[in-house]
């Protein structure tokens, strides 16, 4: 295995990725699955077939690279915030009965994000990705469910970079989801910034992982 191999990251749309990650898998890139993957339909996506859902997922569910539920949530620059909440709830629900966690999507939204993951899928873990609102990481944590995912904004986000010595080593992941730079740059700052080597991290990182999805 090579080094970058070795790097987990939790979220990404590359299906390229030489990185060991969790590649997104939407309605129209269901074939071809990735080693590991997530499936999920985004808050921007209002018009979608409940039960098409469900099938793709007990479909998935016989595949072992199936690690979670995403990413979904509620984003409040979309219309149809009414239809975004009926399809995150589904989509919730989907994750309690599978027992896969919810890689989150979430805009302006945190409070009501939780109030419904908590009423429909307490036992699974909550993933925030691309999480850069430090200004929340407080409230973020508070919920003892929630995970954190870092993607490569805290390489130029001051705030997000204070914010990271709060984060406990054990609710810490890192991504790079629609980004263009190189996981490594963001492991390596997360480390300066955690006050650990490269190796720790990553092994680190790489534990927090398969607890949390539960992956060989």
């Amino acid at each position: 295995m090579s080094d970058l191999e070795k790097l987990f990251d939790s979220h990404t749309h590359n299906f390229d990725t030489k990185n060991r990650g969790i590649v997104q898998v939407t309605l129209s890139s269901r074939e071809n699955l990735p080693f590991y993957f997530s499936f999920g339909v985004h808050p921007e996506e209002s018009t979608v077939d409940l039960a098409e859902i469900e099938d793709l997922c007990n479909k998935f569910i016989q595949k072992p690279g199936f690690l979670a539920i995403g990413e979904i949530g509620l984003d409040n620059r979309y219309a149809s915030l009414d239809k975004q909440e009926e399809i995150f709830v589904f989509q919730l629900k989907l994750a309690a009965k599978f027992n896969k966690p919810v890689i989150l999507h979430c805009v302006n939204s945190w409070d009501r994000c939780r109030f419904l993951h908590e009423k429909n899928a307490p036992e699974t873990m909550l993933i925030y990705h691309g999480f850069n609102k430090a200004s929340i990481t407080e409230s973020v944590l508070d919920y003892p469910n929630s995970i954190i995912s870092i993607g490569e904004s805290v390489l130029t986000n001051q705030q997000l970079q204070s914010s990271l010595a709060h984060i406990p080593d054990t609710r810490l992941l890192i991504e790079t989801d629609t980004g263009k730079g190189e996981l490594i740059d963001t492991y390596r700052l997360v480390a300066e910034i955690k006050k650990l080597s490269l190796q720790a991290l990553t092994e680190l990182l790489n534990q927090n992982a398969k607890r949390i999805f539960k992956y060989e």
